[in-house]
C-alpha cells in the first residue's frame, strides 16, 4: 500500500542508494562519491544493514515508505544499540562498511563525516541501549506528504516497544518533526568542546 512503512529488502536496494545519493549531492559527494567506488561500499553497507545480524555491531532495520508502484520514494536506518555496544570512534566501520579495500573511497573523508558524530552521540547516549535513528530521508519529488513523520514514528514506536530511549542527530530541516515525536535537544556544547556538527537529540523511553 502507497504510503505505509515497511521493512525494506535486498530488491530495494538500488533505489535506496538513489536516495542516499540524491540526499548527499554536491558537497555530500566528498565523502560518498557518486562513481563505482560508491556504489560498491553502499551496496555493501546496504547489505550490511538488511542481512543477519552480528554480535559485534548493532541490528540495524531499513524501513520505507512506497510508492503506488511499490518503489521506495523515503526511508529510514535505524540501529537497535545494545547495552554497551561501541558507537564510538571508528565503530562506524562495522555498521556500514570497511572501505580500505574499494579504491577510490577514502576512509579519512568517512571518518570526518561520522566520527565527530560518534562523539556526540557518546555524550548523550552513553553505554546504555537506545535506538539510533542514523538517517531519515525522502526523494525530493515525494516530499510534503507526511513521509518522514511516518518513518519517526515508525522508529520512536520500535523504542517504545523495546522499553528504551531513541537518539539521532538532528539537522534545521528535521526540527520539528524530531519536537513532534518528543525529542529535547541535549546541550553538551562544554564536553563537547565547541558545537557539535548537528543537534544531538534524545527522546526518553515511554514512561
Amino acid at each position: 500500500m502507497a504510503g505505509k512503512v515497511t521493512l525494506a529488502n535486498t530488491d530495494d536496494i538500488p533505489d535506496l542508494m538513489e536516495m542516499f545519493w540524491e540526499a548527499f549531492s554536491g558537497p555530500g559527494e566528498v565523502m560518498f562519491p557518486h562513481n563505482e567506488a560508491g556504489r560498491k561500499w553502499l551496496q555493501r553497507s546496504f547489505d550490511n544493514f538488511l542481512g543477519q545480524k552480528s554480535y559485534y555491531r548493532p541490528e540495524s532495520k531499513v524501513a520505507v515508505v512506497r510508492n503506488v508502484n511499490s518503489k521506495p520514494v523515503a526511508l529510514a536506518i535505524a540501529h537497535i544499540v545494545g547495552p554497551g555496544q561501541n558507537i564510538t570512534g571508528n565503530s562506524w566501520k562495522t555498521r556500514w562498511s570497511r572501505c580500505d579495500d574499494i579504491p577510490g573511497m577514502s576512509e579519512e573523508k568517512l571518518a570526518e563525516f561520522f566520527e565527530p558524530l560518534a562523539k556526540a552521540h557518546h555524550l548523550v547516549a552513553g553505554k546504555e541501549g537506545h535506538v539510533f535513528i542514523e538517517f531519515v530521508m525522502t526523494k525530493s519529488k515525494s516530499r510534503g506528504r507526511g513521509y518522514a513523520s511516518a518513518l519517526m514514528e515508525w522508529a520512536t514506536k520500535l523504542a517504545d516497544d523495546l522499553d528504551i530511549p531513541c537518539y539521532l542527530d538532528a539537522g534545521m530541516r528535521g526540527m520539528g518533526i524530531c519536537d513532534r515525536c518528543g525529542f529535547k535537544a541535549q546541550d553538551i556544547e562544554k564536553r563537547y568542546g565547541g558545537p557539535p556538527p548537528c543537534t544531538p537529540m534524545l527522546r526518553s523511553k515511554k514512561q
